[in-house]
């Protein structure tokens, strides 16, 4: 599964400003897909994928950037 480029937008601005801005919103995110999930009444399936998402948000790190190594 891959997050969607908004999200992962979010996370790379965030992981620029710093280890805890990017935690803050890895939790805020964490809570707010969770919670679209069981307030849309969403069947089992589609709870699993939110936390499946979920757990992928927690999970991603700010790669460094791809080039040529030195």
């Amino acid at each position: 599964m891959t997050l969607p480029v908004l999200y992962v937008e979010g996370l790379t601005q965030r992981a620029l400003r710093g280890r805890e801005h990017l935690n803050v919103y890895k939790l805020g995110l964490i809570e707010a897909i969770l919670k679209d999930s069981l307030h849309a009444g969403s069947g089992e399936e589609a709870v699993r994928s939110a936390v499946e998402t979920a757990l992928e948000v927690a999970r991603w790190e700010m790669r460094p950037p791809s080039g040529r190594g030195t």
